[in-house]
């Protein structure tokens, strides 16, 4: 944990929602001057020493019934006792007035602190435990308030109050005579996380409260027949002191500090949730190399304390992306020990596997996401599943071996006639002022408190910049308000249902002391039974800030949100956006996901990467049935692209034989338009994809160079300048091509060629599609177009990037071909031998 880091999910205000973790405990002993009341209580060294050992002997208790209840979780505790060490001097003698005085002498002392505006002693406190927690990088933080009882006769305040010691719950502070035993300590720490009392005249049965909004069953007051009480450190005097000797509490009391663990495995309940794992991945049969991309968080379990401010809270991380081959081990494939983690990895198997497994997991608690699982041929998906394109090399309609996928396919999901997906949408800015009425299946209404269910859109108020925004109507002022928090939320009901829902929000600087920064945003998702399905909450987010939060169900069954400020922030909302129109992905594994459609017949388009590829031109059908999909294998055929000359490889400007002129029109489309992948709008033109890969790149320049050496090496002759005619291989004897060579030469191979044309070489871009070259003005041809579009039959002169050749009559040297082909032809314009040797047939095509 980083400094200053929050558990996930709490808020500054959330010092102690549950009793795990770690926790910083900062005694304050006060020491009367006399300047008020007499003084007459003295702390001593050994007394100070003596209440800091019944302080560390009292948490550490907690730590050792824990561990009498489970191995997997720990309870740390640091104790802060620069304040009991050098005692803070008041006026007052605390243990000689009641125990309401208490918020004079802490008040004063807060008030030396900083905290002198704050609205109450509890918020001031609450501010202190979360800068403690943050100075000494812990989970939580409470206070303890100790007064010095040590010459008093009963050790007691006077009457008027408590006249013991007293704890505010929810990691606030306990205020404790010195002179109390080391059980009352715990007893009171108890309340800090949130339990009840169980003694006659305190604690009802009744009461519930907690992370689980626990019942308090072992009060003394439950009329079930037969109940029991048991000895808990909750109930009081003798017994609370015997359960502390016994190490014992029952398990209804230990529910409200949040350790109750239904199933029994050892792991608590609020922390037994597992991790989201959501990604896509698949092998590379021919590399050997296994990609995956995606993500994995924390997850929480909804927080229902009937108290505090009900943020869900969990203390897991990702620990650990990890991997396992058949039945092997499970192997680490990154290690990001933190709340969310986004990867796109590729990872070199050089064991031999049938299947692999994937998952996320917080090596603290053991806690995981679902495994993921696939094969060699099989990828795997997070979610509901998904489908993918190879290309069937055999055409025998299922994925063999050796048949890839094919990468950067773009897939569209839709409905199964073609329609788009379920979706609606609602902006404020588009909206006239006045009441919104139901439209478009798209419901808009209010509730909580002093509301009317009315909703509105009118200018924003509380924040000018946010333009036109949600209001609703408040029925106690008697006019229409712009915030919403949680006793004023907005309700949106829609017919369908989705699996993805955007709220558009502006923060505000309403919130209370210390929260005026920013604000927290929360929606609940509903399905149409009524059911809350999740329930997600934004970090803070700074006032005055537009932000979008989104919540995701991966079988999309949500038909209702509701939408509010978290933890005494308010927002401004100013857009819905229900579900998409379609679901587009484009993985460069050639696999796609559906996770978020809720069951129903659905059809998914595949759009090509490469024009060598083609896939069915009617969209490919599918169900999700009970939330599940089996997975879509998608055949792609290869096919000729569509710039390549089948009748003449080499050919590229169609005169019907292989010249230098050939390679230079690869070479100056290149400079136009960079090493790429070739688009839709690229179907014609000339033959520039000489390797048919449905690619430009320098290998296809070579391709052509290497045609023409072989064919000087095949034939026994050269060119020079008093040659009759130029190297060249025309269609009536492109046969002399696969003569074998008398000479051996040394082609260069692809990669060598790639150097030509890389990144670092400043005349042309590396291979990408997008490419800087396509956006240079510089590199377009004279009529500013971005494709070679001179046709088969069209050989006229495209002089403005020096693609004409001429061979003069009297010497048929090239005038003006040197430079445009630097470095592949010599001074008298032969090809160059030691350039591009005569290569065999499985180098060329």
């Amino acid at each position: 944990m980083l400094a200053g880091d929050l558990p996930f999910g709490a808020t500054p205000i959330d010092n102690g929602e549950f009793l795990l973790g770690t926790v910083t405990v900062t005694p304050v002993f006060f020491e009367s001057d006399g300047s008020i009341d007499a003084e007459t209580q003295n702390w001593t060294e050994s007394e100070i020493d003596e209440t800091l050992a019944k302080i560390r002997d009292s948490v550490d208790w907690w730590s050792d019934l824990l561990a009498t209840q489970t191995s997997v979780h720990t309870l740390d505790f640091v104790i802060d006792d620069r304040y009991a060490r050098d005692p803070v001097e008041t006026g007052y003698e605390p243990i000689d007035n009641d125990s309401n005085v208490f918020k004079r002498y802490v008040g004063n002392w807060l008030t030396d602190l900083g905290y002198g505006d704050a609205p109450s002693i509890e918020r001031a406190v609450s501010l202190f435990n979360d800068s403690q927690r943050q100075t000494h990088q812990t989970d939580w933080a409470f206070t303890m308030f100790v007064v010095d009882s040590s010459d008093d006769e009963n050790g007691l305040f006077e009457n008027g109050g408590f006249i013991g010691a007293f704890a505010y719950p929810g990691g606030l502070f306990m205020v404790v005579p010195s002179g109390r035993p080391v059980s009352t300590f715990s007893h009171e720490m108890g309340h800090i996380f949130w339990a009840r009392d169980e003694y006659p005249g305190a604690g009802s049965w009744t009461d519930q409260r907690g992370y689980y909004n626990a019942q308090n069953l072992n009060a003394s007051d439950n009329p079930t027949p037969g109940f029991v009480q048991q000895d808990s450190i909750m109930r009081g005097g003798v017994v609370t002191t015997r359960a502390y000797d016994n190490l014992v509490s029952p398990a209804s009391t230990l529910a409200m500090i949040g350790w109750r663990d239904s199933d029994g495995d050892g792991i608590f309940d609020l922390a037994d949730v597992p991790l989201v794992l959501d990604a896509v991945g698949s092998f590379d049969v021919q590399s050997g190399v296994y990609s995956i991309r995606g993500s994995a968080t924390v997850d929480t379990l909804a927080n229902q304390n009937s108290a505090g401010t009900q943020s869900d809270i969990t203390l897991a991380r990702v620990s650990e992306l990890q991997y396992r081959l058949d039945d092997g081990p499970w192997q680490t494939a990154l290690a990001p020990d933190a709340t969310h983690a986004e990867f796109d990895l590729e990872i070199e198997l050089s064991s031999p596997f049938n299947q692999i497994s994937w998952r996320a997991i917080d090596t603290q608690t053991g806690i995981t996401s679902d495994v993921l699982g696939g094969d060699l041929l099989t990828p795997v998906w997070s979610g509901i599943g998904g489908g993918f394109a190879y290309l069937d090399q055999n055409q025998n309609g299922q994925r063999d071996f050796d048949e890839p996928l094919v990468d950067g396919t773009q897939f569209t999901v839709r409905r199964d006639d073609g329609s788009d997906l379920f979706t609606r949408s609602f902006q404020a800015a588009n909206s006239p002022d006045g009441v919104v009425t139901p439209a478009g299946e798209l419901t808009l209404s209010s509730l909580g408190s002093q509301v009317d269910g009315r909703v509105a859109t009118l200018a924003a108020i509380s924040d000018e910049q946010a333009g036109r925004v949600l209001h609703h109507y408040e029925t106690q002022s008697d006019q229409w308000s712009d915030t919403w928090n949680s006793d004023q939320r907005l309700q949106v009901a829609f017919s369908g249902s989705t699996g993805r829902v955007e709220i558009d929000f502006t923060a505000l600087d309403t919130g209370t002391y210390g929260l005026e920064s920013g604000s927290y945003a929360r929606v609940e998702a509903y399905d149409s039974q009524g059911n809350r399905i999740d329930r997600v909450t934004s970090p803070l987010v700074p006032a005055g800030t537009r932000d979008t939060l989104v919540i995701e169900d991966s079988l999309g069954r949500i038909s209702r949100v509701v939408v509010y400020g978290h933890a005494e922030t308010e927002i401004l909302i100013s857009g819905i956006q229900i579900g998409q129109a379609a679901l587009v992905s484009a993985d460069d594994n050639g696999a796609f996901s559906v996770d978020g459609l809720p069951d129903g017949h659905y059809s998914v388009e595949l759009a090509t990467p490469n024009l060598i590829y083609q896939f069915p031109s009617e969209p490919v059908v599918f169900e999700i049935n009970a939330g599940t999909v089996a997975p879509l294998a998608i055949a792609a055929q290869r096919v000729d692209s569509p710039r390549y000359n089948h009748s003449l490889p080499g050919d590229v400007n169609g005169d019907q034989q292989i010249t230098a002129r050939d390679a230079l029109a690869v070479i100056n489309d290149l400079e136009r338009l960079g090493n790429r992948v070739l688009a839709a709008d690229e179907t014609s033109g000339f033959h520039i994809d000489v390797n048919n890969d449905g690619r430009v790149s320098a290998i296809d320049a070579l391709r052509v160079i290497n045609l023409l050496e072989r064919a000087v090496f095949s034939e026994g002759e050269s060119f020079s300048e008093n040659s009759a005619s130029p190297a060249s291989i025309s269609a009536a004897n492109q046969t002399a091509v696969a003569t074998p060579s008398p000479r051996p030469a040394q082609p260069l191979s692809a990669p060598a060629v790639d150097q030509v044309f890389s990144p670092e070489n400043p005349q042309l871009a590396s291979h990408q599609d997008n490419s800087l070259n396509r956006e240079d003005p510089e590199m377009l041809n004279c009529a500013g177009q971005r494709t070679s579009d001179q046709s088969l039959s069209d050989a006229r002169s495209d002089r403005p990037t020096g693609a004409d050749v001429q061979w003069p009559v009297e010497t048929r040297a090239n005038t003006g071909f040197e430079r445009p082909l630097m470095g592949f032809l010599l001074r008298d314009g032969e090809i160059e031998s030691g350039f591009a040797g005569p290569p065999s047939s499985e180098q060329l095509f």
